[in-house]
């Protein structure tokens, strides 16, 4: 056999296999690897303030925007993975879930216009007739510069393709099946009904995933039916779909840099950037609830009327002062919701200051409206504890998503096929 055909062969056989071998230079969550990224938003088209899901059947597009700090504008691609129902790499091949290309170019851009922090701000809008899924289930798109490699991949973001095949519907009851937490905690059933899916094993052939907000960290993944009575099966449970009720979300407004809105201490311009310093936070744990509108940990990154956000909306230090009497021991202090990416990462903990008996913390925010808490994760717990600080209310207004995965018998991957999304009250 000639010897360069030999290596083409093995090459070719390695891509393939990439999949299988799960040596992916990334996770497979939400993250940003190149400091220079910021704001990536990836959401439908004309919702900004809704999850990244699209229809498998349908003209559904996902907006993908982001900003690269500085003036260069190098040349950027893209690609997508499919996921398990657990978010890890699935063993398809791309040419069996990929219509099209198996990368695509980011040609959309634009540079800053009269900004202190300039910066290239990147469109995309997919699914299009260069690259589409056909299969529904868990996708992973990253975005990356030159080649798929390690130090390349500038961020990964989740989202989902739906084919809507089974019906899911959610209820909170009116007490928990644990009396304990009635005036505390939120109860999610799920009822699944299962239509024409050939449903072999509910156990072997379903998993349910249930999401509060747009946290991750408390995801509830891979239920089984507690009953099954045909083609109803429900997820009854006293501990497994039980969240805590938290607290409304905290808020700040920095559309404008020109007046300070209500949470506003201090504003100020530096040479290269603005600084927003936050009025300091207090605990909520103790107080009584009240009931203040929010948009669930979101954010809505918007500048003023006169502005042209994409491209005029000019980003500061945010600095965030949580007073505290002491310093805790048992685990790192954080800020969560999407300012914060929803990660518990270094860029989102907080710091302890003795002299003002404060935990504090600076983030690089665009212009826009945002939502967040406070949180202690344990050393050694992988999920945030808001409770702690916000305290705990059933009243709270949460908003629930439940994702029902189907693997089909003789296949070895997960079909995203049943998706419901619950408000709490």
């Amino acid at each position: 056999m000639n010897h360069k055909f030999l290596l083409l062969l093995v090459f070719i056989m390695c891509l393939n296999t990439l999949t299988v071998s799960g040596q992916f230079p990334f996770g497979f969550d939400n993250a940003v690897y190149d400091r220079d990224v910021k704001t990536v938003l990836l959401h439908p088209e004309l919702e900004p303030l809704q999850d990244p899901l699209i229809n498998l059947v349908g003209n559904d597009k996902l907006r993908l925007s982001f900003d690269l700090l500085g003036v260069d504008a190098p040349v950027l691609y893209f690609t997508i993975q499919h996921c398990n129902h657990d978010w890890t790499p699935s063993s398809l091949r791309k040419n069996e879930f990929v219509q099209g290309f198996e990368e695509g170019e980011i040609r959309n851009y634009q540079y800053s216009v009269n900004t202190l922090t300039p910066y290239v701000h990147y469109t995309l809008v997919f699914p299009d007739d260069q690259m589409k899924p056909v299969l529904s289930g868990n996708y992973l798109l990253i975005v990356y510069e030159n080649s798929l490699d390690d130090g390349n991949v500038l961020f990964t973001r989740r989202f989902y393709v739906l084919d809507n095949r089974a019906r899911v519907e959610l209820s909170l009851p009116l007490y928990p099946r644990n009396l304990d937490y009635s005036m505390t905690k939120q109860q999610i059933d799920v009822a699944v009904f299962t239509g024409n899916l050939y449903v072999l094993s509910p156990e072997q052939n379903l998993n349910l995933s249930i999401r509060q907000n747009g946290r991750w960290d408390n995801m509830v993944a891979g239920l089984k039916p507690s009953h099954n009575t045909g083609e109803k099966l429900t997820y009854e449970y006293a501990e497994e779909t039980v969240f805590d009720g938290g607290n409304q979300y905290r808020n700040f407004d920095i559309k404008s840099f020109r007046y300070q809105s209500e949470r506003i201490s201090r504003m100020f311009q530096e040479d290269d950037y603005y600084v927003i310093q936050l009025w300091p936070d207090q605990p909520r744990a103790r107080k009584n609830y009240v009931n203040e509108q929010d948009i669930r940990g979101r954010r809505l990154v918007k500048a003023r009327e006169d502005q042209l956000t994409e491209t005029e909306g000019d980003y500061a230090w945010v600095e965030f002062l949580f007073e505290y009497h002491v310093p805790l021991t048992h685990g790192e202090v954080y800020v969560i919701g999407e300012l914060t990416d929803w990660s518990l990462n270094e860029s989102a903990r907080m710091q302890y200051n003795y002299a003002l008996k404060a935990y504090e913390l600076s983030l690089f925010l665009k212009q826009g409206y945002y939502n967040y808490l406070y949180c202690i994760m344990e050393h050694g717990c992988g999920k945030a504890d808001v409770v702690f600080f916000e305290g705990d209310h059933r009243e709270t207004l949460n908003e629930y998503k439940a994702y029902l995965y189907y693997k089909r018998p003789g296949t070895d991957y997960d079909q995203l096929v049943g998706y419901a999304l619950l408000m709490s009250r």
